[in-house]
């Protein structure tokens, strides 16, 4: 779930805007760090992570209109310069730089485990599990049910003829932009008591979610989640068998297959582009 969070958002992002955000890994830091600081002031989790999403929201929404909007509808490699930058060579290396190399911890909200038969489970993993399917099913709802994600889907399609039937673009391009950084914000967030919080902590989960929606199909958030599920097993049964590595190898070695005999992913579709 912590890696469809983080793929869904790259996945709404590339899908309206075409950029690959670089920034999402940062971002996603970024939260950690603020829920784990939010957490020394006042002693209570939730304030912690709500205090990540916001504020990481609002640097999203800070970025996308002083850079990000001006990259809109440019050379796809002139948006990855600019979000490699400001993300792993600026973002990381200013956290690094402010809270030092060292991992902070961040103490379980919810301990214990719940049992179902033989089988015991951490009680916040279940959380999370249920926040992930959650938040899965408001974005299903939003994008297929609601006038925001019918203008999303317009604005995809044909941008011109959206803003002649009166969609104003510029705030669909906003509010989905910083829609995925708010997911990318709340897996930083929920992920923080789990992994602990240090400067590389996007790192893997951005890598892992990169395959996801090369594998799921680019801009698809249906395949986005089948495939960071189908990702996840691999991860999570591939590590009591081999080491972790070993296992996340597993996930770019199915990429790899699909690459090669799918290249659209699971949902993907083929476009023509004149």
């Amino acid at each position: 779930m912590i890696i469809f969070l983080t793929a869904s958002g790259l996945t709404l992002i590339f899908g309206l805007i075409g950029l690959i955000n670089f920034t999402h890994g940062a971002l996603f830091t970024m939260s950690g760090y603020v829920t784990m600081t939010t957490i020394q002031f006042t002693g209570n989790f939730w304030v912690g992570l709500l205090a990540g999403v916001i504020v990481v929201s609002l640097f999203g929404l800070l970025l996308e209109r002083s850079l990000i909007q001006w990259l809109y509808n440019e050379e796809p490699l002139l948006g990855f310069l600019a979000t490699f930058g400001i993300g792993p060579l600026i973002l990381r290396e200013v956290m690094r730089a402010y809270f030092g190399g060292q991992t902070y911890s961040v103490p379980n909200p919810i301990p214990g485990s719940l049992v179902v038969g033989p089988v015991s489970y951490p009680t916040y993993r279940t959380l999370v599990i249920v926040i992930g399917f959650a938040v899965a099913l408001g974005i299903g709802l939003l994008l297929s049910r609601t006038r925001f994600g019918l203008e999303i889907y317009a604005t995809t399609a044909d941008t011109d003829t959206a803003e002649i039937l009166g969609t104003d673009t510029t705030r669909v391009y906003t509010a989905t932009f910083v829609l995925g950084i708010a997911l990318a914000a709340l897996a930083g967030g929920l992920v923080s008591p789990i992994t602990a919080v240090y400067p590389d902590l996007g790192l893997g989960f951005m890598l892992i979610a990169f395959l996801v929606i090369i594998v799921g199909g680019m801009g698809s958030f249906k395949g986005s989640f089948v495939a960071s599920i189908l990702a996840g097993q691999i991860i999570s049964f591939g590590s009591t068998v081999v080491s972790p590595t070993y296992a996340t190898m597993g996930v770019f070695f199915i990429a790899m297959i699909v690459i090669l005999f799918r290249p659209t992913g699971f949902y993907g579709k083929t476009e023509v582009l004149e």
